[in-house]
């Protein structure tokens, strides 16, 4: 009766299972696709119609400020001395021959120039500008910021530091330094950079502050880490998310700063180098109430430019959000 049993169950067994063997390949196969923040990141981006239209917009206005001036072959700058710019009638309305119209005649060295040639000339500088303002002045703020966060030796020092630089007005700074300086290209950098990473160091302190004392930083500090991977492994990475949201503001507000020194003087002289500010300077000088496209012809760029990389940010602020992540 026992053999019988042991039988019957030997064979329901057999009935409902069945042996496939074993394969070493597919034990250790993934069926998923392993995890990549960088992919995850650019695939949530790329979900963001808004994200796509403000990357657009941005590679147009890139183009435009490279290829604009060679679409009409007006040469806007004195050549050796001599006037060999092409000068049309002033206050000339956007015509067949100059798209944008021309300058009026108080808008002195861009009197009767062809705007259109002074606005794509004026976007290439500002963007060549902005952009390596904003790379040196990221960089220094993280580098500085993540030492002075780690390091608590360096808070007094750079305390007194940022309290010096909020007390001097920043204007009384920019005109000492330019009337002692030529106004070459990197002059103005090394003045708009002087100072101008101590708002992202002092945010940057701030967060590490924040997440320096948490449990897996102190556990990764007791197992021997050194501040160097402390910092680039355990600290910035956490905070990429708020990194990307500062930096993508960086490049308009540089642009912005460079219109603010243009309408007290203190940028480039026209007559070397055109920038987006310098236009909006001239034209806010000139009766542009009565020819309103002096003043629109640079506000065409200068506004989409300022636009498309503030959403831009924003886009990239929630696409690097791991939390958005599958």
């Amino acid at each position: 009766m026992v053999k019988n049993i042991d039988q019957t169950i030997d064979h329901n067994f057999e009935d409902l299972f069945t042996v496939v063997g074993t394969s070493e390949e597919e034990i250790e196969r993934i069926k998923s696709a392993p995890y990549s923040y960088w992919r995850e990141t650019f695939k949530q981006l790329w979900k963001n119609p808004l994200a796509i239209i403000c990357v657009i917009g941005i590679a147009l206005l890139v183009i435009m400020a490279i290829v604009g001036p060679w679409i009409k072959q007006y040469n806007i700058y004195s050549n050796g001395g001599t006037q060999s710019i092409s000068v049309f009638t002033p206050y000339l309305p956007p015509n067949a021959d100059n798209w944008f119209g021309t300058g009026g005649s108080k808008m002195g060295y861009f009197k009767g120039l062809d705007l259109w040639t002074l606005v794509w000339y004026g976007t290439r500088l500002s963007l060549l500008l902005g952009t390596v303002i904003a790379l040196i002045d990221t960089f220094l703020g993280l580098l500085i910021g993540s030492l002075w966060g780690y390091f608590k030796q360096l808070d007094p020092i750079m305390i007194e530091l940022r309290n010096f630089v909020n007390n001097v007005p920043s204007l009384l700074l920019y005109i000492l330094l330019m009337k002692f300086l030529d106004r070459s290209f990197w002059t103005l950098v090394f003045v708009m950079c002087l100072f101008g990473w101590l708002g992202l160091a002092g945010f940057i302190r701030n967060q590490i502050i924040i997440i320096r004392n948490r449990e897996y930083n102190i556990a990764s500090l007791t197992l021997g880490s050194s501040p160097k991977a402390m910092i680039t492994h355990n600290l910035l990475p956490y905070l990429i998310s708020v990194i990307v949201t500062v930096v993508s503001t960086a490049i308009p507000e540089a642009i912005s700063a460079e219109v603010g020194l243009s309408f007290f003087n203190l940028s480039f002289r026209p007559s070397e180098h055109v920038t987006l500010g310098q236009l909006l300077t001239s034209a806010t000088s000139d009766s542009w109430q009565t020819f309103p496209y002096l003043l629109i012809a640079p506000m065409i760029v200068l506004v989409p430019l300022t636009v498309t990389f503030f959403y831009l940010g924003l886009a990239l602020a929630d696409a690097t959000d791991p939390k958005n992540h599958r």
